[in-house]
C-alpha cells in the first residue's frame, strides 16, 4: 500500500528511511554493501548479509571436502586408467545419476536460450578436469591443490569486473593472504617443474571461467539443470578422446569411477549452493580444500609436508576463518 503523501519534513524523512531500509535488506541478501540508516532495518540487513556470507562459505567448504575425496580416489583407483576415459565415465555416470532427479526437464538442455553458455562451460570445465586428473597422477596432492588456489583469485576478480560484485579491503585481504599461504606451500615444488605442474597451472583459470559462467546460469535455471548440462556436455566432448585410448576396466577402476562420480556430483550440488551468495565469499572458502588435501596426503600416501607447507596451510585457515567471523559479526556496513 502506498503511504500517503505528506508535506511534513519529519514524516517524509521517516518514510524515506523505511523505504531505504527495505532496499538495504534486499541488497544484503545478494551480498551487496548496504548504507547505514537511523533505524533497526540496518541491523536486519546486516544479519541477512552475514547469513549469506556464512552459507556461501559453508557450502563451499563441504564442496571442497567432496572434491578432495575425488583427488584421493583418482590416486587410489585410477592410476592405470587413461585420464580421457576416467573423465568420460565420471561424467556419463554423473549424468545418469541426475537424470531421475530432473526428469523431463532434461530436454531444456537443448532448448534453453542459454545453451551456448552451457556448452562453453562444459568445454572449459572438461578441459580443466582432464588437466586436473593428469596433474593429480604426476605431482603431490598438496602441490596440485596449492596451484589450484590461483583459481579463486581469477574468479573473484572476474566477478568484480563482469558481474559488478564489490571488492572491499577485507575481502581483498582475505584473497591475498590466502594466496600467499598457497605460495608458501608450493615454494619447494618450484625447484622441479614438470608437465604435471604445467597441467595444473592451466587448470586454475579454466575452473575459474567455469565458476563464473555457472553463477551467470543461475539467473536462468535451477542448480539441478545446470549440473546436468555440465555432465552431459563433458561426456559428449570427451567421448571421442576416450574411445581413442579405451582400455579394459578392472574392478578397482570401477570402484574409483563410481566413487568420484558420487563425490563429484555432491560436490557440484554444494558448489552451486555456495554461488547463491557473493562470489568473493564462495571463492575464499575454496582455499579450505588445501587443508583437506594435505591431511589426506599425509594419511593415505605418506606425503609428509614440509614446514613451509604446514605454515602455508595455517595461513590459509587463518585468513578464511577471519573473514567468516569478521563478516558475520560486522556492524560496520562499509568496510
Amino acid at each position: 500500500m502506498t503511504p500517503p503523501r505528506t508535506d511534513n519534513p519529519a514524516d517524509k524523512t521517516r518514510q524515506d528511511n523505511k523505504q531505504s531500509g527495505k532496499t538495504s535488506v534486499a541488497n544484503a541478501a545478494l551480498g551487496e554493501d548496504i548504507v547505514a540508516g537511523p533505524n533497526g532495518q540496518t541491523d536486519r540487513a546486516t544479519a541477512v548479509r552475514a547469513r549469506a556470507v556464512r552459507a556461501a562459505l559453508g557450502w563451499m567448504v563441504f564442496s571442497c571436502l567432496m572434491f578432495s575425496l575425488v583427488m584421493v580416489s583418482i590416486r587410489l583407483f585410477l592410476v592405470d586408467l587413461p585420464s580421457e576415459q576416467s573423465v568420460f565415465l565420471r561424467y556419463l555416470i554423473g549424468a545418469g545419476m541426475l537424470l531421475p532427479w530432473i526428469g523431463r526437464s532434461a530436454l531444456r538442455v537443448v532448448t534453453s536460450h542459454v545453451r551456448g553458455l552451457m556448452a562453453l562451460r562444459a568445454l572449459l570445465h572438461g578441459v580443466a578436469v582432464y588437466t586436473w586428473f593428469f596433474g593429480v597422477l604426476r605431482i603431490p596432492l598438496a602441490e596440485v591443490n596449492a596451484m589450484l588456489n590461483l583459481g579463486p583469485v581469477y574468479a573473484t576478480i572476474g566477478a568484480a569486473l563482469f558481474m559488478g560484485e564489490k571488492l572491499r579491503i577485507r575481502r581483498i585481504a582475505a584473497i591475498v593472504i590466502s594466496f600467499c599461504g598457497a605460495l608458501i606451500i608450493i615454494k619447494p615444488g618450484f625447484a622441479e617443474i614438470n608437465i604435471g605442474t604445467f597441467a595444473v597451472l592451466i587448470t586454475a583459470p579454466l575452473f575459474a571461467g567455469s565458476d563464473l559462467i555457472a553463477k551467470r546460469l543461475k539467473i536462468y535455471h535451477d542448480d539441478k539443470l545446470i549440473i546436468f548440462s555440465l555432465s552431459v556436455g563433458i561426456a559428449a566432448f570427451m567421448a571421442v578422446p576416450a574411445i581413442n585410448v579405451w582400455q579394459s576396466i578392472t574392478p578397482m577402476n570401477w570402484i574409483g569411477i563410481i566413487a568420484i562420480s558420487i563425490a563429484a556430483t555432491i560436490g557440484h550440488i554444494t558448489l552451486m549452493r555456495s554461488f547463491s551468495g557473493p562470489m568473493w565469499a564462495a571463492q575464499t572458502g575454496k582455499y579450505m580444500q588445501l587443508l583437506f588435501v594435505v591431511l589426506f596426503g599425509i594419511v593415505l600416501f605418506d606425503e609428509i609436508p614440509s614446514i613451509s607447507t604446514l605454515i602455508g596451510a595455517l595461513v590459509v585457515l587463518g585468513a578464511v576463518s577471519y573473514i567468516a567471523v569478521r563478516e558475520g559479526r560486522s556492524r560496520d556496513v562499509v568496510p
